[in-house]
């Protein structure tokens, strides 16, 4: 008689950023998957604090939206008898509210779940996140109108058949956080990043080498450049430096990873004023920090100026998303050859 052990037998694996001491889901897209056979299959909340919105999603069709995670667990209705795939993803961030996987029960067995062998890491802010996505301006952001399935990474990332973890908090910056009175002195995305979980300790994050990225995906600054009644405009050179700070301190992790900068879609060349030239100096910071790292495999992703027709605050909505999708799907398929 052979003796398994609990580790061997299949189960469910995280996806997305999530710190297995806790297994809290406080990044977006943070989640699980697994494979089950039989018909109904449930996955075990507790830890719930504040609102959280999330995709259920199974045998790979459309989301079901779950719009408030709240109760004990999360069941998906009673499917066919045979084998299905189910995957949870939190679509909205840590500061709407987190909450804890305690288990999965399936009313048949658990099968071995295969993750995808590509990978793609994206970090960012409120564009990254999917602020306001399936809002319709004006209107208020709120856990159930954040959307981060249907942001550019996300996008570029199923469209690959790639896995990915996405690190963003929406307001943050490179070197300063979004301009407001009395000023945000809450840490920026470069801080943010060395943590595990979102409201993790810094430096906490381990790097585990079972999940490295093929592709590291930035989408920052667009909040340093804000500054309108409240601050002097950013020096450029000052987000060339900390981007190269930010890569330097990530590339030693991920040797193989090559990066991708995206610029921003909220920024414009007439906006605040045509003498800031805020989209073209974004790209400019981008192309000086890849100069900068000339041993590094750095793209630029120039994402359009969005058009009029935006999400809550003037967020890029599903549209807009789906154009930075694109791109970025382009850009990393002509990179690493997928």
């Amino acid at each position: 008689m052979t003796a398994v052990s609990a580790a061997s037998l299949p189960s469910y694996r995280f996806v997305g950023r999530v710190n297995p001491a806790t297994k809290q889901l406080t990044w977006p897209s943070t989640g699980v998957a697994f494979t089950f056979k039989g018909t109904t299959a449930s996955i075990k909340i507790d830890g719930i604090t504040g609102t959280s919105s999330a995709d259920l999603i199974i045998d790979g069709g459309s989301p079901i939206l779950i719009k408030n995670i709240e109760g004990t667990s999360i069941s998906t209705p009673k499917l066919t008898k045979g084998t299905h795939t189910v995957e949870l993803r939190k679509r909205s961030e840590a500061s709407f509210g987190v909450f804890r996987v305690a288990g999965v029960n399936t009313d048949g067995q658990l099968v071995e779940n295969v993750a995808p062998k590509r990978k793609i890491e994206i970090i960012g802010d409120s564009i990254t996140v999917g602020y306001g996505l399936d809002g319709v301006n004006p209107c208020v952001d709120s856990a159930v109108l954040q959307d981060n399935g249907k942001t550019y990474g996300a996008v570029a990332a199923r469209a690959l058949k790639a896995d990915y973890s996405v690190v963003a908090w929406s307001g943050k910056g490179l070197i300063r956080n979004y301009a407001q009175n009395p000023p945000d002195t809450s840490p920026t995305m470069p801080v943010l990043y060395t943590r595990y979980g979102a409201n993790d300790a810094d430096n906490s994050f381990t790097f585990p080498s079972s999940w490295v990225p093929d592709a590291v995906v930035i989408n920052l600054g667009t909040n340093d450049f804000s500054y309108l009644n409240v601050r002097q405009p950013v020096n450029p050179a000052d987000l060339t430096k900390a981007l190269v700070k930010l890569v330097k301190s990530i590339q030693p992790h991920y040797p193989k990873a090559q990066f991708f900068f995206v610029s921003s879609p909220l920024l414009s060349d007439y906006y605040p004023t045509a003498a800031d030239a805020q989209k073209s100096t974004h790209v400019k910071v981008l192309k000086d920090a890849m100069q900068q790292l000339a041993d590094v495999k750095t793209h630029l992703v120039d994402w359009p100026t969005q058009g009029s027709d935006s999400g809550c605050d003037y967020h890029p909505n599903a549209a807009t998303q789906a154009k930075g999708g694109a791109l970025l799907e382009a850009s990393i398929k002509a990179a690493l050859g997928w």
